[in-house]
């Protein structure tokens, strides 16, 4: 038996063909291509959902959309449907979606409403990570601002700590009394902790100079590891490969930026945690690291059993001055993380942060290992 013919033969020929190149077409885009009802459901989705959101097909078809968006977003998405659906079209929209593995991606949207069937038509772009990096342009900007006034204050600001203490020096030459002496220590010790801020600031205005030498990093990494861990019951396991590569570094700022590292650690792990000190040889490939590096380096990795840091306060920890300690429980806030990324930036390298609330936190800092280093030159531990 015969199937029956398309009374206009060759039109619906054509008809069938074009709707088989636009479902090729919806299928092989980069895009999320979606079709949705007036009810809040999608009635279809193109393969690159499954493929940036992790869930199936028939996983996007079964639930209400708005139980994919951020909740954040979730009001001002709704607003701007009802807008569509009323004959305004949407251009740009920015909201998040939900990821099957919980994370959450930015997608930037277009969408228009036939009435006529009753359907919204959408096209989205996964703008995840041109977010991330205008958020990491804008703290550069603001960093550069603030660190250009604070170099400079920081400056004027040690001329007068200068002469301050030489001032005091002079008081001390009059002989005085042991109360009078006592208040006078307390008086350079606040001018030490003042000049050792003014430091920090200079480093983080990235004006310090530094004085770079060709160093084997094992025992600067020990002596930083004895220090911050000193008088603490808190464990540390050092795992510092013996043919480390050398690398060309001011000792003295990158033994800094370890110390405080190894120092964090120490304040957020109970004494039944532990903290591990790990230092090994990689060769990156380019955009293998946060900072798009590439060639030998030497991995340094600071990680902790501690309390972890909450998801909501992990971008901003490298903040100046921004601290999740209270305020009276240290010798003033510091600078901190920001110094730290500051020095490793001069010298050519890299750190991040990776941490979950309750399970502690790793920090990865990446210096750049001599050019003609190889695996050698044993240092004992």
């Amino acid at each position: 038996m015969s199937s029956p013919q398309c009374p206009l033969g060759s039109e619906c020929s054509r008809v069938s063909l074009a709707e088989a190149d636009l479902n090729r077409l919806f299928n092989l885009s980069l895009d999320l291509l979606c079709l949705a009802g007036t009810d809040g459901y999608f009635k279809r989705v193109n393969p690159s959902w499954s493929r940036v959101l992790g869930w199936s097909e028939a996983e996007l078809l079964a639930r209400p959309v708005h139980e994919f968006m951020h909740p954040d977003d979730r009001e001002r998405t709704l607003k701007a449907r009802e807008a569509l659906i009323a004959g305004e079209p949407v251009r740009g929209l920015e909201n998040r979606y939900l990821c099957k593995d919980g994370t959450y991606r930015w997608l930037s949207w277009q969408s228009s409403f036939a009435p006529e069937t009753g359907t919204v038509f959408a096209v989205a772009r996964d703008v995840t990570e041109r977010r991330r990096l205008d958020e990491e342009r804008l703290v550069v900007s603001k960093l550069e601002a603030t660190g250009i006034m604070a170099g400079g204050v920081a400056h004027d600001f040690n001329n007068l700590l200068a002469g301050m203490l030489l001032s005091l020096e002079m008081v001390n030459l009059l002989g005085l009394t042991s109360e009078q002496e006592r208040y006078l220590r307390k008086a350079t010790q606040a001018i030490d902790a003042a000049k050792a801020l003014t430091w920090q600031l200079i480093m983080f205005a990235d004006r310090g100079s530094a004085a770079l030498e060709i160093c084997d990093l094992a025992p600067l990494l020990h002596a930083a590891a004895d220090e911050a861990l000193q008088g603490t019951a808190v464990p540390l396991a050092c795992e510092i490969a013996t043919d480390l590569w050398r690398a060309e570094v001011d000792a003295s700022q990158i033994g800094k930026v370890i110390h405080a590292l190894l120092m964090n650690a120490r304040e957020a792990t109970p004494d039944s945690g532990s903290v591990k000190l790990r230092a090994e040889n990689i060769v990156l490939d380019s955009g293998a690291a946060p900072e798009r590096l590439s060639g030998k380096y030497v991995r340094i990795t600071v990680s902790d059993t501690g309390t972890g840091i909450a998801p909501e306060i992990l971008p901003k920890i490298f903040d100046p001055y921004f601290s999740t300690k209270r305020r009276g429980d240290q010798k003033g806030m510091g600078l901190g993380l920001t110094i730290c990324r500051s020095i490793l930036r001069r010298h050519g390298g890299s750190i991040s942060v990776e941490s979950r609330l309750g399970e502690g936190t790793t920090v990865v800092c990446h210096l750049p290992a001599l050019r003609d280093e190889r695996a050698g030159n044993p240092v004992p531990p």
